[in-house]
């Protein structure tokens, strides 16, 4: 690796106007340079449009249809420029020194495809009911998992491919999967890096119902893939 690598840094959002600017601005606060930042418009119905219209050039942006998560970041990937991608949900933040120490890793092992920290959860106002009954283990503390937390090459992409858009909730979770059987490197820090807010909206929540059923296609998916001959 020669010089300071481009970064790009994909944020999908629906319906996230109450949390984008942070989320943004955390971004803006990493310590490492260049950077750029990509927002995709998953469609929202909310006053999203208007918060990314008063970012102006801070950003690239695209709107498009709701087709859920992985769509956005995929068609975020597709616009990226940088030898580096990581992704953030529009709810969560980075801590100003996430790409630095991640970016230090990749020179350090050059082979290295995708690394990964802990991130720290923490409860929006009205909800700190759950975090109290939830064990310490949990509870604020580091946690490894969540597409927020990862920084990847971009070339990565070229032997795994992109996203699986029929997922809404595991698209990450198969893509890392599929990662992981393709032979990628992958590293996991543990440094917390990176803050997923809890919220009243968090995705979890209102469509829990199809997690089950994407992770019986998961596992069905990868089975076969690992049934397959190898070339």
């Amino acid at each position: 690796m020669t010089g300071h690598p481009l970064v790009s840094c994909v944020v999908p959002v629906f319906n996230g106007a109450p949390f984008l600017v942070d989320a943004v601005a955390s971004i803006e606060a990493q310590t490492w340079r260049p950077i750029e930042i990509i927002i995709v418009d998953d469609g929202s119905t909310d006053g999203t449009p208007d918060v990314i219209g008063a970012m102006g050039t801070r950003v690239r942006a695209l709107r498009q249809e709701n087709a859920g998560p992985a769509a956005a970041r995929n068609a975020g990937l597709r616009m990226a420029r940088g030898e580096f991608v990581a992704f953030l949900d529009s709810d969560d933040e980075w801590l100003p020194h996430k790409l630095g120490m991640q970016i230090a890793r990749f020179e350090a092992r050059p082979e290295l495809q995708v690394c990964l920290s802990q991130a720290q959860h923490w409860w929006v106002s009205g909800l700190e009911h759950e975090a109290a009954a939830l064990d310490d283990a949990f509870n604020g503390s580091g946690q490894t998992g969540g597409i927020s937390v990862t920084l990847m090459r971009r070339t990565v992409f070229d032997r795994v491919g992109l996203l699986d858009e029929a997922l809404r909730h595991l698209d990450w979770t198969e893509w890392l999967l599929r990662a992981g059987d393709a032979g990628a490197v992958i590293e996991i820090l543990p440094d917390v890096l990176a803050r997923r807010r809890i919220h009243d909206n968090n995705m979890s929540r209102h469509r829990a119902g199809e997690e089950p059923d994407e992770r019986l296609r998961v596992a069905r998916s990868r089975l076969a893939r690992l049934r397959r001959p190898s070339s």
